[in-house]
């Protein structure tokens, strides 16, 4: 994962047998995946306003590691990838204190949400070259361009997963573990499942203020209804989705399956990436690794209850360790944390 130490204790003291693990050596389509590659990671992914195109966070690193990643964006017409152009403004839209360390950034996890004032939002958790989220502008005619409008640190020694907008620039997001936790502690929660983060809210009035009943075990993906009152929030660690209701603070419903990662809120319900290997198989997608081959799960849940709609699982294909599932018409897109593609399939 993210330590040498974390990876060596969790393969000393797992023991199971690997499933196959068959590489992916090139860029080809399979029966089942039309595939696009030049990325790098594409972690999370988002359509564009107009639905024409998808934004991609390619991501970097985590410090103390200083692999810097990418904003871009892939054209679903053109069928072509292009790096977002950026500009930079004052930070009308983020913490007062708050001020740009650079101009390169490691991304993680994406919002995009039409503000209150008719504006398009960008969220981006950051990891580099400091722990922040920063806010952009979307504008969109045939191409796309940011414009830089501020950012926000994240409370000391905290490591940011994912973002949910609301529409008056507020936000939520998840912690997944403290900087300062130590690698021991980190192996004992990933395998006893215990509590290493939680969900914190921001605004410009409070700053950031931890939701209490959130603690768990490496939260990850976040998004929010379209009222405003549920949270859908994945464990990594524990490989739950929960509803989670604002307003008395309290968990409604529950879904379990494989490690959770990134989840959308839809027309069409609640669509959730889930890996389907230990943390040991994935030790195998070191930095050798162009494509991490490894199986995976797209669950569409309902978003009254978190029943079961429809279940995709695939394996020894194209595309694996997907981390997000991004609809589009009648296509599924999926990015990965460790790989140079992403990938579609279709839905019937």
């Amino acid at each position: 994962m993210f330590y040498d130490l974390f990876i060596s204790v969790v393969f000393l003291l797992s023991s199971f047998t690997f499933n196959d693990f068959n590489e992916i050596t090139n860029c080809n389509d399979d029966d089942i995946f039309e595939i696009n590659c030049g990325f790098q990671n594409p972690e999370d992914l988002y359509l564009s306003p107009s639905n024409e195109k998808i934004i991609i966070s390619e991501f970097g690193s985590l410090a103390p590691n200083t692999k810097y990643g990418n904003l871009s964006y892939f054209d679903l017409f053109r069928k072509e990838k292009k790096d977002f152009e950026i500009s930079y403004e004052s930070n009308d839209w983020g913490d007062v204190n708050c001020k740009l360390k650079s101009k390169r950034f490691s991304p993680h996890g994406i919002d995009l949400i039409k503000r209150n004032d008719g504006k398009f939002m960008l969220a981006v958790i950051n990891h580099l070259p400091a722990e922040t989220i920063e806010l952009f502008e979307l504008t969109e005619n045939q191409d796309m361009k940011l414009i830089w409008r501020g950012c926000v640190d994240a409370p000391e020694n905290k490591y940011f997963n994912d973002v949910a907008l609301k529409k008056d620039g507020s936000f939520y997001a998840t912690s997944m573990f403290d900087a300062n936790l130590s690698e021991w502690s980190l192996v004992y929660a990933s395998i006893f499942i215990s509590q290493t983060g939680e969900v914190h809210f921001w605004n410009k009035e409070k700053g950031f203020v931890e939701i209490q009943n959130t603690s768990g075990s490496f939260p990850n993906g976040i998004d929010l209804s379209e009222k405003e009152d549920f949270l859908y929030i994945n464990y990594w660690f524990s490989g739950k989705t929960v509803k989670f209701d604002l307003t008395d603070t309290s968990v409604k419903y529950e879904h379990f399956g494989g490690g959770k990662d990134n989840l959308l809120v839809t027309d069409s319900g609640l669509w959730v990436a889930a890996h389907n290997y230990s943390g040991i198989e994935g030790l195998q997608c070191d930095e050798s690794i162009i494509q991490c081959p490894l199986p995976f799960t797209i669950h569409q849940l309902s978003l009254e209850d978190l029943e079961e709609v429809n279940t995709y699982t695939f394996a020894d294909k194209q595309m694996g360790a997907a981390t997000v599932a991004l609809p589009q018409d009648d296509k599924i897109w999926l990015g990965t944390f460790h790989g140079d593609r992403i990938a579609s399939f279709y839905i019937k």
